[in-house]
């Protein structure tokens, strides 16, 4: 008979390995996830997964948080860009679901929010427009390097000529990072998430998670955190020194992961989510890159509610100029505190 349970730390092992059998899976659904968000910013996990006669059918992880707003959110999962859920099959995913809406109706929650990467048969509203950008990568660089346009290329290696080089890094670059991705995140008018939560990264997929730099000298002036998770590599956070981006650093940055990529067999980079139209889109695009919609779905308990903030909301853009105006050492005080209760 098929059952929803919840999860506990014991169970990790056997969920891990349904995370890597399963199709529709990434890694933001390794369990290691739940202790990054715990160890960061306090939320509670609720990992549920689905089993018959011992054997897992299908997982979803939940975390429950209050945003700044003292909505009470379960999200799957937040600050990343997918989640929601995995299984084997419909009756699975229909009482995964339905698991998660009884512990929404419960608990009184404000807002279900479900992260899924590929459309699924639930009846449950689709928000927001976000898509992920794919690059197909060739089985060695020199191909991948003739697929590109004259400009990006021209671009890479203005970012070589111009000295500068990058770069991978455990743990031990993160302070250089961090100073880097800080200082964008003001400049973008968002506050930032904390340090802890990228050395929690760091420390919770010591085989899956590193960073790459890039330097100009011995300054670092650029840098991203990169997933590798079963035949793609993924890029959730990036950053360069906006004084020095007539340098090309960005190029030589992502340049230097996808050669990488191509050199251990990888068959996708994944850049991560954007808005189409965006600047970020735009810079994706230019990769020759394959657009993918994201299926996030949402429940909420009052209509028009939503978990993520929308940077063409009014009262968004507002708060955004304010905390550009803010000093940045003020910033990485009280950024980490408010980017923990943003499910972004």
């Amino acid at each position: 008979m098929l059952k929803v349970y919840q999860s506990h730390h014991r169970d990790d092992k056997a969920w891990d390995d349904y995370v890597y059998l399963c199709p529709k899976a990434g890694h933001c659904h390794l369990s290691g996830w739940r202790r990054v968000i715990e160890r960061s910013y306090g939320h509670e996990a609720l990992y549920l997964w689905a089993q018959e006669n011992g054997e897992t059918k299908g997982i979803l992880p939940l975390i429950r948080m209050r945003d700044f707003r003292q909505r009470r959110l379960l999200v799957s999962l937040p600050f990343l860009d997918d989640g929601g859920i995995c299984a084997t099959d419909e009756q699975s995913l229909a009482q995964l679901y339905e698991a998660a809406f009884w512990l929404f109706e419960g608990q009184q929650a404000d807002i279900l929010d479900l992260r899924h990467r590929y459309s699924n048969s639930l009846d449950m509203p689709l928000i927001g427009s976000k898509v992920i950008l794919l690059l197909e990568l060739a089985d060695n660089p020199d191909t991948m390097w003739k697929r590109f346009n004259p400009k990006l290329r021209n671009q890479i290696r203005k970012a070589m000529k111009s000295g500068l080089t990058a770069t991978w890094s455990g743990i031990e670059g993160l302070a250089d990072f961090y100073t880097v991705f800080a200082a964008n995140m003001h400049a973008l008018g968002s506050p930032v998430h904390s340090r802890q939560f990228f050395a929690t990264i760091l420390e919770e997929f010591p085989t899956s998670a590193k960073l790459m730099l890039v330097r100009k000298g011995r300054q670092t002036i650029g840098g991203a955190m990169c997933l590798s998770f079963r035949d793609s590599l993924i890029v959730p956070w990036a950053s360069s020194s906006r004084q020095y981006l007539s340098l090309c650093p960005n190029n030589l940055l992502y340049w230097e992961m996808i050669q990488w990529g191509c050199e251990y067999g990888y068959r996708y980079f994944d850049f991560g989510r954007s808005s189409p139209k965006s600047g970020t889109y735009d810079f994706k695009k230019q990769w020759g890159t394959i657009e993918k919609p994201l299926h996030w779905q949402s429940l909420s308990r009052k209509p028009g509610q939503a978990a993520m903030l929308h940077k063409d909301d009014t009262k968004h853009q507002r708060l955004i100029q304010t905390w550009r105006h803010l000093p940045l050492p003020l910033t990485k005080i009280i950024g980490p505190w408010l980017r923990g209760r943003v499910s972004n």
